[in-house]
């Protein structure tokens, strides 16, 4: 499986974020998407997922042109998790159950096969216990568990994560990032996040993609230095994270 960008250009309206973005990922891929706050890195994974519409270019998943399916299409091969809240009167089952609304009937009927894949990344990600609790009574960190398998029932070759990592404590992020590694190896998923926890990132992910007035991919142990020169942060090569002078 390949996802393939080829001159995508990102905004709002007639407000160009990012553009001149051309980038191929393959199965397997585990990529951490950097910038600085409002570098495009939230519009660019809604610009894949189809949220927002992308001002130019094309996006393929082989030879499938995200660009010109309906989203009820796209929803079937990319998924998208995304920052905030979600307050909604439903229990963590039914919530799942939104996840395989591409797949169902006209009736939105969920077959066994639905329930069958909603009760195994149910186990996965280790939430059944609280499959009848409601969504508003879970602490952030089961939520955003939630969050992600809900985006795993869709089973998508595509999972984008936009800061998956916000508000959870410090081992619950390095759940969530070795959860998401071993998704990525067992199922041969591309995986795109966008984080800001890039020490924490860094010794799982095999490619960076960063942005600046586009999207490159840069060398995880030379082209980080660059990312944030500031006279505060150096990037140590040797141990490849940043540290704070």
């Amino acid at each position: 499986m390949q996802l393939k960008i080829n001159d995508l250009l990102v905004g709002y309206g007639q407000k160009t974020v990012l553009s001149n973005i051309n980038l191929t990922a393959q199965s397997n891929d585990f990529i951490a998407l950097i910038g600085k706050n409002g570098a495009g890195k939230s519009t660019l994974l809604k610009t894949l997922a189809g949220i927002l519409p992308a001002l130019s270019g094309d996006v393929f998943l082989d030879d499938v042109n995200l660009m010109t399916l309906k989203p009820s299409e796209r929803a079937r091969h990319i998924s998208i998790v995304l920052t905030g809240g979600v307050e909604v009167p439903l229990t963590v089952r039914e919530f799942l159950a939104m996840g395989r609304q591409p797949y169902t009937n006209l009736w939105g009927q969920l077959s066994t096969g639905d329930l069958k894949v909603i009760n195994e990344v149910g186990e996965k990600m280790n939430i059944l216990d609280y499959f009848d609790r409601k969504i508003t009574a879970l602490s952030d960190g089961e939520r955003q568990k939630v969050l992600i398998a809900r985006a795993l029932v869709q089973q998508t070759p595509v999972l984008l994560l936009d800061e998956p990592t916000t508000h959870l404590d410090l081992e619950n992020k390095a759940v969530l990032i070795n959860n998401l590694l071993k998704i990525s190896n067992e199922e041969k998923k591309i995986i795109i996040l966008s984080t800001h926890d890039i020490n924490l990132i860094l010794p799982k992910i095999n490619k960076i993609w960063a942005t600046e007035k586009t999207v490159a991919q840069v060398n995880k142990i030379s082209g980080l230095h660059k990312m944030f020169q500031s006279e505060l942060l150096w990037y140590d090569e040797d141990c490849q994270i940043f540290r704070m002078l």
